[in-house]
C-alpha cells in the first residue's frame, strides 16, 4: 500500500503542497451520476469523518471508468487521506481504515 500511496503523492509533485486537494473534485464531477456521492465524500472529508469518506468514494470509482480529470482529482484525495492516516497515531493503527485505502486506490488506478 505504501508503493501505491507514493505513486498517488508523487503524481501531485511540483503542485502548490498547500492546495486543496477537494478544490477540483467537485468540477471533476460535473454532471455525473456519482456526483452527488463525491460531494457527501468530499464533505465527509472536510469534517474529519475519514472513514465514511473512503467507503463514499468507493461508491464513486465503483460506478464505472474515470474521465482523466476524475482520476487526478481522485489522485489528489487519495494522496490528502494517505497523509491524514499517517499523520495521526490513532488513524494510522487502524487495519480496515488501511485496507479501505488500499482497495480504493487499486479501483482510482482501474486495477481492481
Amino acid at each position: 500500500m505504501i508503493c501505491l500511496g507514493m505513486g498517488f503523492l508523487l503524481a501531485g509533485c511540483g503542485q502548490d503542497p498547500q492546495a486543496n486537494a477537494t478544490a477540483d473534485l467537485a468540477a471533476s464531477f460535473e454532471g455525473s451520476p456519482a456526483r452527488e456521492d463525491v460531494l457527501k465524500a468530499k464533505a465527509a472529508f472536510e469534517e474529519g469523518r475519514y472513514k465514511e469518506s473512503l467507503l463514499l468514494f468507493h461508491q464513486v470509482v465503483s460506478r464505472g471508468p474515470l474521465t482523466a480529470p476524475q482520476k487526478k482529482a481522485m489522485a489528489g484525495i487519495v494522496g490528502r487521506l494517505l497523509q491524514v492516516i499517517q499523520d495521526d497515531s490513532k488513524l494510522a493503527g487502524d487495519a480496515q481504515l488501511h485496507r479501505l485505502m488500499e482497495m480504493l486506490i487499486l479501483k482510482t488506478m482501474g486495477e481492481n
